[in-house]
């Protein structure tokens, strides 16, 4: 297809320059005639003149679209740079051409679908979470949790005295009418991590990012001090036997994430799933700048060891011979 578009485009630019040839050889005959009238003899020597300067004439070749690009090299990198193949067609390297123009497509629209996927799959997760992890729910853990390990914290009867017995509704509209957001983070940077095994452990390493943020979708489903806000966590923890004498080990951390419910998890495959098709996308971008650039150079050096293979210079040398010069 290529091919053929690209001799299209050649015919069309000759057309005028036929016609020109055609005045120029009519001409050539005239002036033929009278040197045939006005001369008795001559030898086949004297047609090497002419016949070498009109090819070298450059009104005899046509001013192709394709011709600079395949005949120098800065333009032919240039011209790839912009259009993968454009300067392999230029050099009628069609299979070439043909690879890096249908890498150049793919390469567009794998970029463009995988961040559409990437895209849609963050809306569904966020959609999802809203419906699933609640901060009310975990606000009321969070007293609970200083309850049962005597935590000293000088913000958490506030917490107490805001929530005022108010249980999660998992709607973001009334849940978060609810609660001060720097209020618990207040509360978050004074409670230490009370893990299973009973190591000492740090204060909360996070505070809730602000609803609605790329950060508080991620942090909700990647750290396990936030797993108590999952619709599912006390549930879970009743499948885990974890009721009665035991009801208590739902306050605890696991660092292994042993505690964390179900939902965590699908939150944290939705995260990953989606977070995949966007570096997939942006993996797909970087394929399409390496393609401008191997096709640039490609061109480039295309021409360049096309000029070193050689570099023939007609011209006309005193006793009328002809010299070619080879360059390697």
């Amino acid at each position: 297809m290529m091919k053929h578009m690209f001799y299209s485009i050649l015919i069309l630019l000759l057309i005028p320059t036929i016609g020109f040839a055609q005045g120029e050889l009519s001409e050539g005959f005239k002036a033929d005639k009278k040197i045939i009238e006005s001369e008795k003899t001559f030898t086949s020597a004297d047609l090497i003149t002419p016949v070498m300067l009109q090819a070298d004439n450059p009104q005899n070749y046509s001013a192709g679209f394709l011709s600079p690009i395949g005949n120098r090299a800065g333009y032919a990198f240039l011209s790839s740079a912009l259009i993968p193949g454009l300067g392999q067609a230029a050099n009628e390297n069609w299979i070439r051409a043909g690879v890096f123009l249908a890498i150049e497509a793919a390469s567009i629209y794998f970029a463009i679908d995988y961040q559409n996927r990437g895209r849609r799959g963050e809306r569904n997760y966020e959609n999802w979470a809203d419906q699933n992890w609640s901060v009310v729910q975990y606000a009321n853990w969070l007293i609970e949790y200083h309850d049962v390990h005597g935590i000293s914290n000088p913000h958490i009867e506030d917490l107490r005295g805001m929530l005022a017995g108010s249980q999660a509704s998992f709607d973001t509209s009334v849940d978060w009418q609810l609660v001060d957001l720097s209020l618990l983070r207040r509360v978050e940077r004074n409670s230490p991590y009370i893990t299973t095994d009973d190591l000492t452990a740090n204060n909360f390493s996070h505070v809730l990012p602000d609803y609605g943020s790329q950060q508080y979708y991620e942090l909700i489903a990647k750290y396990y001090q936030y797993q108590a806000g999952w619709r599912d966590y006390h549930q879970f923890h009743d499948q885990l036997g974890h009721t009665n004498g035991l009801f208590n080990r739902r306050y605890f951390i696991e660092r292994n994430g042993a505690f964390a419910s179900t939902m965590f998890w699908d939150g944290v495959d939705r995260a990953q799933q989606f977070n995949d098709e966007y570096r997939t996308g942006g993996n797909f971008k970087m394929l399409l700048i390496a393609n401008h650039v191997f096709s640039a150079f490609d061109a480039y050096f295309t021409v360049r060891l096309k000029q070193n293979r050689l570099n023939a210079t007609p011209g006309i040398m005193p006793g009328r011979q002809i010299s070619m010069n080879y360059n390697f």
